[in-house]
């Protein structure tokens, strides 16, 4: 299969689809959080109820930025890449801006609504442009 290729300034590989991006937040974004919390919310029980809920913040905010610097398994199974525009991985701190809106637990909710929402509509994150990043189809 061969992948589009886009001119210009923010030349490379397409843009990604918003349904393949769509796809991909509901694994990373929704689906690994969710068993990360459930498999460390039952290994952390006998823990204080306070200190539980901030490793549980911690946990996400570290698996946001491993997931947008390292590896992300919602993208490689749909086939695209976070990319930074000046070429090549995103540092840590463009994942950490990247996510920023989902970083902080008071918008965290809201923050989800609004990124997969700008997903949808824009094809791409409102912290995308934020952090000068993209997703780029790779197969």
């Amino acid at each position: 299969m061969e992948s589009s290729f886009v001119q210009g300034p923010l030349s490379g590989p397409a843009p990604a689809p918003r349904g393949r991006r769509f796809a991909s937040g509901v694994i990373d974004l929704i689906i690994i959080p969710i068993i990360l919390g459930l498999i460390l919310g039952l290994m952390l029980l006998k823990v204080p109820e306070g200190i539980r809920s901030v490793i549980l913040v911690l946990v996400n905010i570290a698996w946001l930025i491993f997931r947008d610097a390292v590896y992300s398994p919602g993208r490689a199974m749909v086939g695209l890449q976070l990319v930074s525009l000046s070429g090549g991985k995103p540092s840590v701190g463009q994942a950490f801006i990247r996510n920023i809106l989902l970083i902080i637990p008071f918008v965290l909710v809201i923050g989800y609504i609004v990124e997969m929402i700008s997903v949808l509509i824009k094809d791409g994150r409102v912290a995308d442009r934020w952090a000068k990043t993209r997703v780029v189809v790779t197969a």
